[in-house]
């Protein structure tokens, strides 16, 4: 399974500016946390040791930088897929 989805700026709460990579990742946390709530706390470890955090180092790094040249960037860890365009 993977799990993709489009971050808007409306989905950032109290933005009206466009959403960054920093804002995007912690969304993106956010959700995986609600996602997993009712799962074991090992289970909810793994998740934001294994997926959320790299995706985050990636997305405020690697993505940032891309979409700051006008690129868009993708990147995948476990069944997450993000894509970010400037």
């Amino acid at each position: 399974m993977l799990v993709a989805w489009e971050i808007d700026a409306e989905d950032v709460a109290g933005s009206e500016e466009r959403p960054d990579a920093q804002s995007a990742s912690e969304l993106i946390t956010d959700v995986l946390l609600n996602v997993f709530q009712g799962e074991e706390t090992m289970t909810r470890a793994h998740v934001i040791l294994h997926v959320a955090t790299p995706l985050h180092m990636q997305m405020i790094s690697e993505g940032a930088a891309a979409v700051e040249r006008g690129e868009e960037w993708t990147a995948e860890e476990g069944p997450i897929r993000v894509t970010l365009r400037p």
